[in-house]
C-alpha cells in the first residue's frame, strides 16, 4: 500500500467515494475514524481534497486517509429524520469557485427571496455568485426585470434557455477553467442546462410534483463532472425550501452589498435601517437607489436570524 496521493472527490453514495487522481477515477473507501464522521456529518463532501492511500491501483481501489481544510463551500441547514429532528449544516459542495444561482422565469415563477438567500450563503462560503435566469422564452420581461436589478449591484447575470441555446456560450464562458455549482429550486432546469453544456452527460433524475400538480425532474446524485471547456461543475438536488445554516445579522448585512454601503452614513452604528431616525437606508429607498424588492427581502431575512431560521419556501 502507498501513501501520500492527492485526489479530489467526484462523486459520493453511502460512503463509497469515487475520486480523481491525475485525470483518471479511483473508488474509494474512508479510514475508519473518517468514515464514522461521514455518516454523522460532512466530514466529506464533493469537491474536497483528500489524502488517500492505494489499496490496489491496478483495480483503481483506494482509501481516503484525510480530508484537507476546504478554501470555499456552499452549505444549508437541515433537519435529520428521528424523533429528536435534530438539525445540522449540510456541505453542498467544497472548494468550488463559483456558485450559479438558477432561477426561471416561469414554472416555477422567479423570486428574488431565493437569489437572495443563495447570495448570502456565497458570501457566507467565500464564493463568486452568478445569476442565471434560465427559461427566459417564458417570460422575458419579467427575466428582464428581475435581471437589471441584480447587473446593477454588480453581479454577473446571464439569461439562458436550455432549449434553444440562448446564454449558453455566456454561461459557458463565465464557468470556464472553474470549479462551478449548479444551485436551485426544482424544475428551473438546472439539469437541461448541464446537458446542453456538456452534450452526452448522463443526469440521474427523479420526478416530484409541484404546487400546480405538473411533474418536474431533479438531481439524485451530484457529481463532479468536467466542462469541455475547461473546469468542473456540480448539479446540487433541487430544493423546495433553502434555510441558511448560522447566519448572523451581520452576515445579512453585509452580503446586501447596497445596503451594507449606505449603512455607514446611518446616525447609529447599530442601525437595523427599520425605524431609526438618520436611516440612510431608508433614505437611501425612499429615493430609490435601493430597489424595495432588496429591502424586503433584507428585513425578512433579518427578522428570519433573529427567530434562529433563514428559510426560503
Amino acid at each position: 500500500m502507498t501513501s501520500g496521493d492527492v485526489g479530489r472527490v467526484l462523486r459520493s453514495i453511502r460512503g463509497h467515494f469515487w475520486i480523481e487522481v491525475d485525470h483518471e477515477t479511483a473508488h474509494a473507501s474512508a479510514r475508519e475514524s473518517i468514515a464514522r464522521g461521514a455518516r454523522r456529518s460532512n466530514a466529506i463532501v464533493i469537491g474536497d481534497l483528500v489524502d488517500f492511500s492505494w489499496v490496489d491501483r491496478a483495480s483503481g481501489e483506494a482509501r481516503i486517509t484525510g480530508v484537507h481544510p476546504r478554501r470555499t463551500f456552499l452549505s444549508r441547514k437541515v433537519a435529520d429524520r428521528g424523533p429528536r429532528s435534530v438539525s445540522r449544516e449540510d456541505v453542498v459542495a467544497a472548494n468550488v469557485d463559483t456558485v450559479i444561482i438558477v432561477s426561471s422565469s416561469r414554472r416555477p415563477d422567479l423570486r428574488s427571496e431565493l437569489i437572495d438567500h443563495y447570495l448570502v450563503a456565497a458570501a457566507r462560503g467565500r464564493l463568486e455568485p452568478v445569476i442565471c435566469i434560465n427559461k427566459v422564452d417564458l417570460d422575458q420581461a419579467e427575466s428582464a426585470r428581475m435581471g437589471e436589478i441584480y447587473r446593477a449591484l454588480g453581479y454577473p447575470v446571464v439569461y439562458t434557455c436550455a432549449k434553444t441555446g440562448k446564454g449558453l456560450v455566456d454561461l459557458s464562458g463565465l464557468m470556464r477553467s472553474k470549479i462551478s455549482v449548479l444551485a436551485g429550486q426544482s424544475g428551473v432546469g438546472k439539469s437541461s442546462l448541464l446537458k446542453a453544456l456538456i452534450p452526452g452527460i448522463e443526469v440521474k433524475t427523479a420526478e416530484v410534483s409541484d404546487r400546480s400538480g405538473l411533474g418536474r425532474h431533479t438531481t439524485t446524485t451530484p457529481e463532479l463532472t468536467g466542462l469541455p471547456g475547461g473546469g468542473y461543475v456540480i448539479d446540487t438536488p433541487g430544493i423546495r425550501h433553502f434555510t441558511l445554516w448560522q447566519i448572523e445579522p451581520r452576515d445579512v448585512r453585509e452580503a446586501f452589498v447596497e445596503i451594507h454601503a449606505a449603512g455607514a452614513r446611518c446616525r447609529f452604528n447599530d442601525c437595523s435601517h427599520s425605524h431609526e431616525p438618520d436611516c440612510a437606508v431608508l433614505e437611501a429607498v425612499s429615493e430609490g437607489s435601493i430597489h424595495p424588492e432588496r429591502y424586503r427581502n433584507f428585513i425578512a431575512l433579518q427578522q428570519e436570524c433573529v427567530a434562529g431560521s433563514a428559510v426560503f419556501e
